[in-house]
């Protein structure tokens, strides 16, 4: 049920969009990050590392796109042990034994959390699943979007995938005049239905 009601709030943006943003005051991200009572696959209230390079990656454990992008987070996750990577499965639908069955089915590298109340969700302006934001040890935003463009648009996949936005924004994050970029992540939109 939950599967069909994501499908039926599924957003379709087939073009990927590369602007700039002005980042939030750095404390500030930081700090509502910290405050964001997010709860760890053992049900305790976690305390995420702050002011390390950190990808946070919104997560639907029902997902299709999660679930395929998952090898591939773990293979980052490996590749940059620099960054924090961290998985948010947002809102209610999904209870924490849901969240730790997905984690164990996929041998998730990566800690995996839930953002009940979806504070920190809505603080990182996060609105579909799978979706990126990555933030610097400064606490600026670095990239937002894909984690590449294998998907094209729902439904429709590249064969070859040609750019790899995640994995170049990690590699770039200690850069200092790196610059904001973002894409328009394709996938399910968050809600709690």
């Amino acid at each position: 049920m939950k599967l069909i009601t994501s499908i039926v709030w599924l957003l379709f943006f087939s073009l990927s969009q590369v602007s700039s943003q002005a980042p939030l005051p750095n404390k500030l991200l930081w700090e509502q990050i910290k405050n964001s009572n997010l709860v760890n696959v053992k049900n305790k209230k976690a305390l995420i590392e702050t002011k390390i390079n950190t990808a946070f990656v919104f997560l639907s454990p029902e997902c299709p796109l999660c679930k395929n992008y998952t090898p591939l987070l773990n293979a980052l996750a490996k590749q940059h042990p620099e960054v924090n990577i961290i998985g948010i499965v947002p809102g209610k639908s999904y209870t924490i034994d849901e969240i730790n069955l997905f984690a164990k089915s996929y041998d998730a590298l990566f800690d995996i959390y839930l953002d009940k109340n979806k504070l920190l969700t809505n603080v990182l302006k996060a609105k579909i699943t799978p979706e990126v934001i990555l933030i610097d040890q400064k606490g600026n935003i670095r990239y937002r979007g894909l984690i590449d463009n294998w998907q094209a648009k729902l439904g429709v996949k590249r064969k070859v995938v040609t750019e790899h936005y995640l994995d170049d924004a990690i590699k770039d994050i200690n850069i200092s005049n790196y610059k904001f970029t973002q894409t328009i992540p394709v996938g399910c939109l968050i809600n709690d239905l």
